[in-house]
């Protein structure tokens, strides 16, 4: 062997050469590939899931995420509380609602419907709704009739009418 190849002498007293230096560096170099490949087949195996979980855990937290986290999660809840106060006053003004509603219904089923009047007929015909209107006033029998252009007869039967005289004759 040469002599400019030998680096120091071992414990038995041989040479450590270059050779086998650059041969434990290969082998070193070989064995973190292996690994390296290894490790990187498992990854591609685990469910992304699992990684994503790993990774969330392995990352530090900031304080600020949490802050702005515990922060929206406080307005939400406030925001929650003021609608349901919100909801139970407005169930509460539909109850009244509904009872008054069936407090109505009730009286309109206690009461008796009103005595058809006899003034409705005349009001319906339109020849008779402004003398009746006038009699209503108090204007007498002859006024209406030459305002109107009715008879005087007619008048007066409005006129008593209008006052509820059904059976007294002028």
């Amino acid at each position: 062997m040469p002599v400019g190849f030998i680096i120091a002498k071992g414990k038995s007293g041989g040479a450590l050469s270059v050779q086998w230096v650059i041969g434990g560096i290969l082998v070193a170099s070989i064995a973190w590939v292996v690994f390296e490949i290894v490790r990187w087949w498992r990854a591609a195996r685990r469910p992304a899931a699992q990684a994503v979980t790993e990774s969330a855990a392995n990352a530090p937290t900031a304080p600020s995420a949490l802050f702005t986290l515990d922060l929206a999660v406080k307005t939400l809840e406030r925001r929650c509380e003021t609608m349901q106060h919100a909801l139970d006053e407005q169930a509460r003004q539909l109850q009244q609602i509904l009872d008054r509603l069936q407090r109505l219904e009730q009286s309109a089923a206690a009461e008796p419907a009103p005595a058809p009047s006899l003034v409705e007929p005349l009001a319906a015909s339109p020849e008779y709704v402004e003398p009746m209107v006038l009699a209503r006033r108090g204007l007498d029998a002859p006024a209406i009739a030459a305002r109107c252009g009715i008879t005087l007869g007619e008048a007066e039967l409005l006129v008593a009418m209008a006052r509820g005289d059904r059976g007294s004759a002028p």
